[in-house]
């Protein structure tokens, strides 16, 4: 009996299908920010992946020996090729967002940004990892299901109509789940250090000025204040690990999760690594309450249409 109900709420879980406004929403927020992520490293492009870059093809070969999945090594190895690659990858990243070819996109989103990664590991942060995974994920998920221009070609042919039909939901909760591992894994890592456990791990974060963006509070800076807040740190790294999938802490965990990105990207210049991250928050909200905002902006612009 046990055992049926573990199977029941698998198959519930993985395959029940709902509606992929969360994927949809997911895939315009991805887009966003590998193009973000491109525009960031445009003025450098060929300093880092280019034939005579900072590092180059062959060192990383011997940094990395095996197969990789990297178009570098089969593209001619011609600075105006490594520059074209950048803008057929802009350019995909921009479909992507806009949800046009929605799934070739996908495809050669994902094929380009593991090359990038391969192409010159020392760049990357977690950010960087989670968008690599999820993207791969994003290859199999219904993500122009909606919130897209191929939804809106399709529904011009007559081939859908304006109801968004429900679709299977594995390849979301495969990202979610990959969120999820990702601060559960930081939180056990962080119990493998005294700082942490101690509650002095923030005053080392807040002065390292090799990568501090802008000033923190002085108020914030006192012992107490920085020994509560590595403790929540780490509360908050479990919940979102553990907790998020209770609905009944989900909403309230997601709103301390964005503020603390939030606050980190105030105080740290790490690159994009934040909205890397909080880019998946949007799958953990309830499809039924991402209907509702939508259906309420939908009518709020007939109105205005009628207005006008």
């Amino acid at each position: 009996m046990i055992l049926r109900r573990l199977i029941e709420a698998w198959e519930s879980f993985f395959f029940t299908p709902q509606s992929p406004l969360p994927i949809a929403l997911f895939r315009i927020l991805y887009g966003l920010c590998v193009t973000a992520t491109l525009l960031l490293l445009r003025s450098d492009w060929l300093n880092w992946y280019g034939v005579h870059g900072w590092i180059t093809l062959s060192t990383m070969t011997r940094v990395e020996p095996g197969m990789r999945l990297n178009l570098f090594h089969v593209m001619p190895q011609d600075d105006r090729w490594i520059a074209a690659f950048f803008w057929i990858f802009l350019v995909f990243a921009v479909l992507l967002t806009v949800g046009l070819l929605t799934r070739i996109s996908s495809v050669a989103v994902f094929l380009c940004l593991v090359s990038m990664q391969q192409r010159n590991l020392f760049l990357l942060h977690g950010g960087d990892t989670f968008l690599r995974v999820a993207g791969f994920f994003l290859m199999f998920a219904p993500a122009g299901a909606a919130l897209s221009v191929d939804r809106l070609i399709r529904i011009r042919r007559g081939k859908e109509g304006d109801e968004i039909a429900p679709r299977l939901p594995w390849a979301q909760r495969m990202i979610q789940l990959e969120l999820a591992l990702m601060y559960f894994v930081s939180f056990l890592w962080k119990l493998k250090g005294n700082t942490w456990l101690e509650g002095t791990a923030l005053y080392y974060v807040v002065h390292l000025h090799s990568i501090a963006r802008f000033p923190v509070p002085g108020w914030m800076q006192y012992p107490p204040i920085l020994k509560i807040g590595s403790w929540f740190a780490l509360l908050l790294e479990f919940g979102l690990g553990v907790l998020i999938w209770f609905r009944r802490f989900r909403y309230p965990l997601l709103l301390l999760g964005l503020a603390f990105h939030l606050c980190i990207e105030y105080a740290l210049n790490l690159p994009m690594f934040e909205w890397d991250v909080l880019t998946a928050y949007v799958l953990f909200i309830e499809p039924a309450d991402l209907e509702r905002a939508r259906l309420a902006v939908r009518q709020r612009w007939v109105r205005r249409r009628e207005v006008s």
